[in-house]
């Protein structure tokens, strides 16, 4: 996301009529400015920022430089080993113009005109996400990389980040509670096979918790943190903008990708320490015999013959030790079920996974969701499991995914788009408020979140009705 916006800025956008201008610097892979180019441009340069997109902000712009030194070739100004960093300006009332900084691109398939008056470039943009993708660099060594089981999530980006050649980031920890006191470390071994990218390691990292996201900003900072939710954050823009930039909107729903319960199927594990368990005072006892000790990411499964809210495992004759579920929180284990549970050393405890295949199960119960099951079209219903759910490999992370998908197929099915004149500085997961009519034509005042913005001669936003995210539903 961009930092706070001047006052100047927000108070231009309110203008009747504009004066608009475009900069373009060109910018070496150290961020710093080498050039300025000045020209005609051509049309309105058009911009998108996508906040479920892989590469989140792209741009096309075409322009008659005012220097014929600007061609596409090497060693010229305009080739592979070059930034664009582009900036819109309005013009205020003293004739100074204030700028906004639009975003840093790498030159993409640009193309070039000569005729016998003009000489006309037109480049297409694509944020620094595009290094590590492969679609420009972002391949690893011909090896398979392997992040083993237990590396701290937030040093293994950190690491990944500065091999790929980027020094400015923003890496918050990935924790697994919601106090923020655990941190996540990963739960199995990540790998990828030769010829695999930067940006497959990093997203199989994101994925473990999927409320995670990852970007570069506009001033090209690696971004790693929580997606915001909304929740007591402050409305970016409210009506006293809309009144004088909004030209009209339109409610979508696509009904056939809206589902309001959603299953979850992980991998199956593949237990080798299995025994029958009896219960005692709350401790599970069982008898496994090629167990001696107890070491990190031991896995045991047990059949309970029993009930617990406060259960311990005992393993022979070792001591007993309590089970927990990874954010801490104590599990409920119920009579003649397959479970698994982890040892950590680090805590002393078991760690729950769940039944031997993790599963879980949430519903949309948001009475104030068009969506809500109990409403007028009833429950409908997506299991998923396999391909990318195999990484699933406890019933905690089976839940936190769920939310996720709940939160896609059916949140973010709510939702508006408006047209309006470019406000150039809006950013993706921004809390908004607006005024529009609901069903019973009454104007009313609602939060939304922003996921996409479309950007030229006018500018496309589309607001997802803001619902808590981190709720328990």
């Amino acid at each position: 996301m961009r930092d706070l916006i001047t006052q100047n800025e927000y108070n231009l956008i309110k203008k009747r009529q504009r004066k608009e201008y475009c900069k373009i610097d060109l910018l070496n892979y150290q961020y710093q400015k080498v050039d300025e180019i000045s020209g005609i441009v051509v049309g309105k340069p058009s911009f998108s920022n996508n906040a479920t997109s892989d590469i989140r902000r792209t741009c096309s712009i075409s322009l008659i430089p005012k220097e014929r030194k600007y061609s596409v070739e090497y060693g010229a100004e305009l080739w592979l080993d070059k930034y664009l960093q582009i900036y819109m300006g309005l013009e205020n009332l003293n004739g100074d113009i204030e700028w906004t900084n639009m975003g840093i691109y790498l030159i993409n398939n640009p193309s070039q005109v000569y005729n016998s008056i003009n000489n006309t470039i037109t480049i297409q943009g694509l944020d620094l996400m595009a290094k590590l993708t492969g679609l420009r660099n972002g391949n690893l060594e011909g090896i398979k990389y392997i992040i083993p089981q237990g590396s701290n999530v937030r040093s293994a980006i950190i690491e990944l980040i500065t091999e790929a050649g980027f020094t400015k980031y923003s890496v918050e920890e990935m924790y697994i509670d919601i106090d923020n006191s655990v941190t996540m470390n990963t739960p199995y071994e990540i790998s990828i096979d030769i010829g695999g990218t930067v940006y497959e390691l990093l997203s199989k990292l994101r994925d473990i918790l999927p409320q995670y996201q990852m970007y570069f900003d506009v001033d090209g900072v690696f971004h790693f943190n929580l997606i915001p939710s909304g929740d007591n954050e402050q409305a970016m823009v409210n009506d006293d903008i809309w009144k004088y930039t909004l030209i009209e909107y339109t409610k979508n729903y696509d009904f056939e990708n809206v589902k309001n319960v959603i299953e979850i199927y992980g991998k199956t594990h593949d237990v080798i320490n299995y025994g029958e368990a009896t219960l005692s005072n709350n401790i599970y006892s069982t008898t496994i015999s090629n167990i001696t000790d107890l070491y990190d990411y031991l896995e045991v499964g047990f059949t309970t013959s029993g009930a617990s809210s406060s259960p311990s495992l005992k393993v022979n004759e070792l001591s007993a030790y309590q089970i927990i579920n990874e954010d801490g929180t104590i599990p409920i284990l119920l009579t003649n079920v397959y479970y698994v549970v982890r040892w950590s050393s680090s805590v002393s405890k078991w760690i729950f996974l769940g039944e031997v295949t993790p599963y879980a199960k949430i519903e949309e119960t948001n009475q104030d969701s068009p969506f809500y099951i109990n409403g007028t079209f009833g429950k409908v219903r997506i299991v998923l499991s396999g391909e990318e759910y195999d990484s699933i490999n406890s019933s905690y992370l089976a839940k936190e995914r769920c939310k996720y998908e709940l939160y896609t197929r059916c949140k973010l099915q709510d939702n508006v788009i408006i047209n309006c004149v470019p406000i150039y500085w809006l950013d993706v997961n921004w809390v908004v408020e607006i005024t529009l009519p609901n069903k019973q034509g009454i104007e009313v005042t609602e939060k939304y979140l922003i996921k996409e913005i479309s950007t030229s001669d006018t500018q496309s936003v589309t607001l997802m009705k803001y619902y808590p995210y981190y709720s328990e539903v």
